[in-house]
C-alpha cells in the first residue's frame, strides 16, 4: 500500500494585516488535499481559497471580502467543479470550513452570505440562519414558505399567512420594517423544522434567495459539531 504523505504547507501567513489560512485535509475517495487562500486577482479588496488536490487541480472554490465596518466577512461565491458534485464528495463542506477557520482567525464577529435559492438548506446544515434585509427578500421568503406542502409545519405556514396579511395592511413604514426580523423568526423555524423531518428539503424548496449569516456565537454554541467535521476531514483545527 502506497501511504500518502500530507502536503506540507504554511497554516497561516499574514497579508495587509489579515491572516490568510492555508489548510491540509484529507479525503478517502481523493487523498490528501489542500486549502489555499490567497488575494483574489480580480478585486484587490477580495480573497479567494482554492481546494486543490494533490496535482493541484483546483476543485472548487470561494471568494470572499472582510468587512471593516462590522468586523465580519462577506462571502460572495462557493463553487465546486460541476462534475463532483452529488458524489458525497463534501468538497463544499471543506470549503466551508475553511472560512469558519478564516473567521476565527481574523477574529471575525459573523460570516454573512447571499444564498441563492438551491444552497439554502446546505447553507442552513452549517448552522447558517436567514438574515433577510429588505422588503422583496422578506415576501419572497414568505411566499415560499406558504406554497409548500404542510406535513407537519401547518402551526409554521400559518404564522407566515399571517404576516403576510398584517403586511399587506400595514400603514406605516416601521410595520414594514418590523416584519423582516419576524420573517427571518419564521424562516429559521421553517427551515428546522423541514430539515428534520421525514421529506427533507427536497419537497420543501425555496424559489428565491435569502440573505444568511452564521455568527461566531452559534460556531461556539456548536463546536462539537465543527470539531468533529474538521476531524472527519483530517483538519488540524479546532474551535
Amino acid at each position: 500500500m502506497i501511504k500518502l504523505t500530507p502536503p506540507t504547507i504554511t497554516p497561516f501567513y499574514l497579508n495587509e494585516n489579515r491572516k490568510l489560512c492555508n489548510i491540509v485535509a484529507h479525503s478517502k475517495h481523493l487523498g490528501n488535499l489542500k486549502l489555499e487562500t490567497d488575494q483574489y486577482y480580480d478585486v484587490s479588496e477580495r480573497y479567494v481559497t482554492k481546494l486543490k488536490d494533490e496535482t493541484n487541480n483546483v476543485l472548487g472554490y470561494e471568494i470572499f471580502s472582510f468587512e471593516n465596518f462590522d468586523n465580519s466577512m462577506f462571502g460572495y461565491s462557493i463553487r465546486v467543479n460541476p462534475d463532483l458534485r452529488q458524489k458525497g464528495l463534501h468538497l463544499g463542506e471543506l470549503l466551508r470550513l475553511s472560512s469558519i477557520v478564516e473567521m476565527f482567525e481574523n477574529q471575525a464577529e459573523k460570516l454573512k452570505i447571499y444564498s441563492k435559492d438551491t444552497a439554502i438548506y446546505f447553507h442552513s446544515k452549517y448552522k447558517f440562519q436567514p438574515s433577510i434585509d429588505n422588503f422583496k427578500d422578506r415576501d419572497k421568503a414568505l411566499e415560499s414558505i406558504v406554497q409548500n406542502p404542510k406535513n407537519g409545519i401547518e402551526e409554521i405556514i400559518d404564522s407566515a399567512k399571517k404576516l403576510i396579511e398584517k403586511i399587506k395592511n400595514s400603514t406605516t413604514p416601521e410595520e414594514q420594517r418590523a416584519a423582516i426580523p419576524q420573517t427571518n423568526e419564521i424562516a429559521k423555524q421553517y427551515i428546522e423544522q423541514v430539515l428534520s423531518s421525514k421529506e427533507g428539503y427536497k419537497t420543501h424548496p425555496f424559489d428565491y434567495g435569502m440573505g444568511m449569516e452564521l455568527t461566531k456565537d452559534s460556531v461556539l454554541k456548536n463546536k462539537d459539531f465543527f470539531n468533529a467535521l474538521f476531524q472527519k476531514h483530517g483538519i488540524d483545527y479546532e474551535i
